[in-house]
C-alpha cells in the first residue's frame, strides 16, 4: 500500500469510529432533555396533564372505536351464519 492509501483508509476508520462516539451521545444528550422536560411539565402544578374531561374523551373514544370494530365483525359472523 502507498502512504496515500494508507492516509485515507486511516481517515475513513477515524471518521466512522468518530461517528460512532458523537452520534450516541448526542442521542443521549437529546433523550436527557425530553427526560427534563417531561418531569418538569409533571411536576408543575399549574399543568393538568391528565384532567377528568380528556380522561373521559379518551375512554368513550375506546369504547366507540371497540363498538365500531365489534358491531362489523359481529355483524360479519352473523352474515356467514345465515
Amino acid at each position: 500500500m502507498s502512504s496515500l492509501e494508507t492516509a485515507i483508509v486511516f481517515s475513513v476508520v477515524l471518521t466512522v469510529l468518530s461517528g460512532m462516539i458523537v452520534l450516541p451521545a448526542k442521542l443521549c444528550a437529546d433523550t436527557l432533555s425530553d427526560a427534563r422536560e417531561a418531569i418538569s411539565d409533571i411536576i408543575e402544578p399549574d399543568t393538568d396533564i391528565i384532567s377528568p374531561e380528556r380522561l373521559n374523551t379518551f375512554f368513550t373514544g375506546i369504547s366507540e372505536n371497540y363498538r365500531i370494530i365489534y358491531g362489523s365483525i359481529a355483524g360479519e359472523v352473523s352474515d356467514e351464519e345465515e
